[in-house]
């Protein structure tokens, strides 16, 4: 015959094992961070007109990647993206900026490799519309931790 087990004994079982979890992940040994390896870079054009994306990738203040990519204008249900390539993809602490056509290089969005403790890092850029603003596009940095994807 089985067992019932109460509702509030699975609760209390549950929060004793998410807290024994939670101890392992945050007491143990935090000196020996890592810096992502770098293995995507993709721009997607959600806009209804043409687009160029920048990149530089920096690694102790020198350019060590700089590249554009056009996107033709995105249509209903279609959008237009590019993929770049040749960057170094060496776990280094870059820092990544980016900044799309009508835009100045000094407007650059940036994201510093540094301040991520991970295996990987995959990023991609989105030039489209977002909030309030519906008339004038944007550029949003996005990035993701699947290092399966660099298989």
């Amino acid at each position: 015959m089985a067992q019932r087990v109460g509702r509030r004994a699975l609760l209390q079982s549950t929060a004793v094992g998410i807290a024994g979890l939670a101890g392992c992940t945050t007491f143990g040994d935090q000196s020996t961070s890592q810096t992502p390896k770098f293995i995507d870079l993709t721009a997607i054009n959600l806009h209804d007109a043409p687009h160029t994306a920048h990149v530089r990738l920096e690694l102790d203040g020198e350019t060590v990647y700089r590249e554009s990519k056009q996107m033709a204008a995105s249509e209903l249900d279609h959008s237009r993206g590019a993929v770049f390539s040749e960057y170094p993809t060496t776990a280094e602490p870059y820092v990544l900026s980016a900044w799309r056509d009508d835009r100045p290089e000094t407007d650059a969005r940036t994201l510093d490799f540094a301040s991520f403790d991970t295996e990987c890092l995959a990023v991609q850029l989105m030039i489209g519309t977002y909030g309030r603003n519906v008339e004038t596009p944007r550029l949003a940095i996005y990035y993701g931790f699947n290092c399966s994807a660099s298989s």
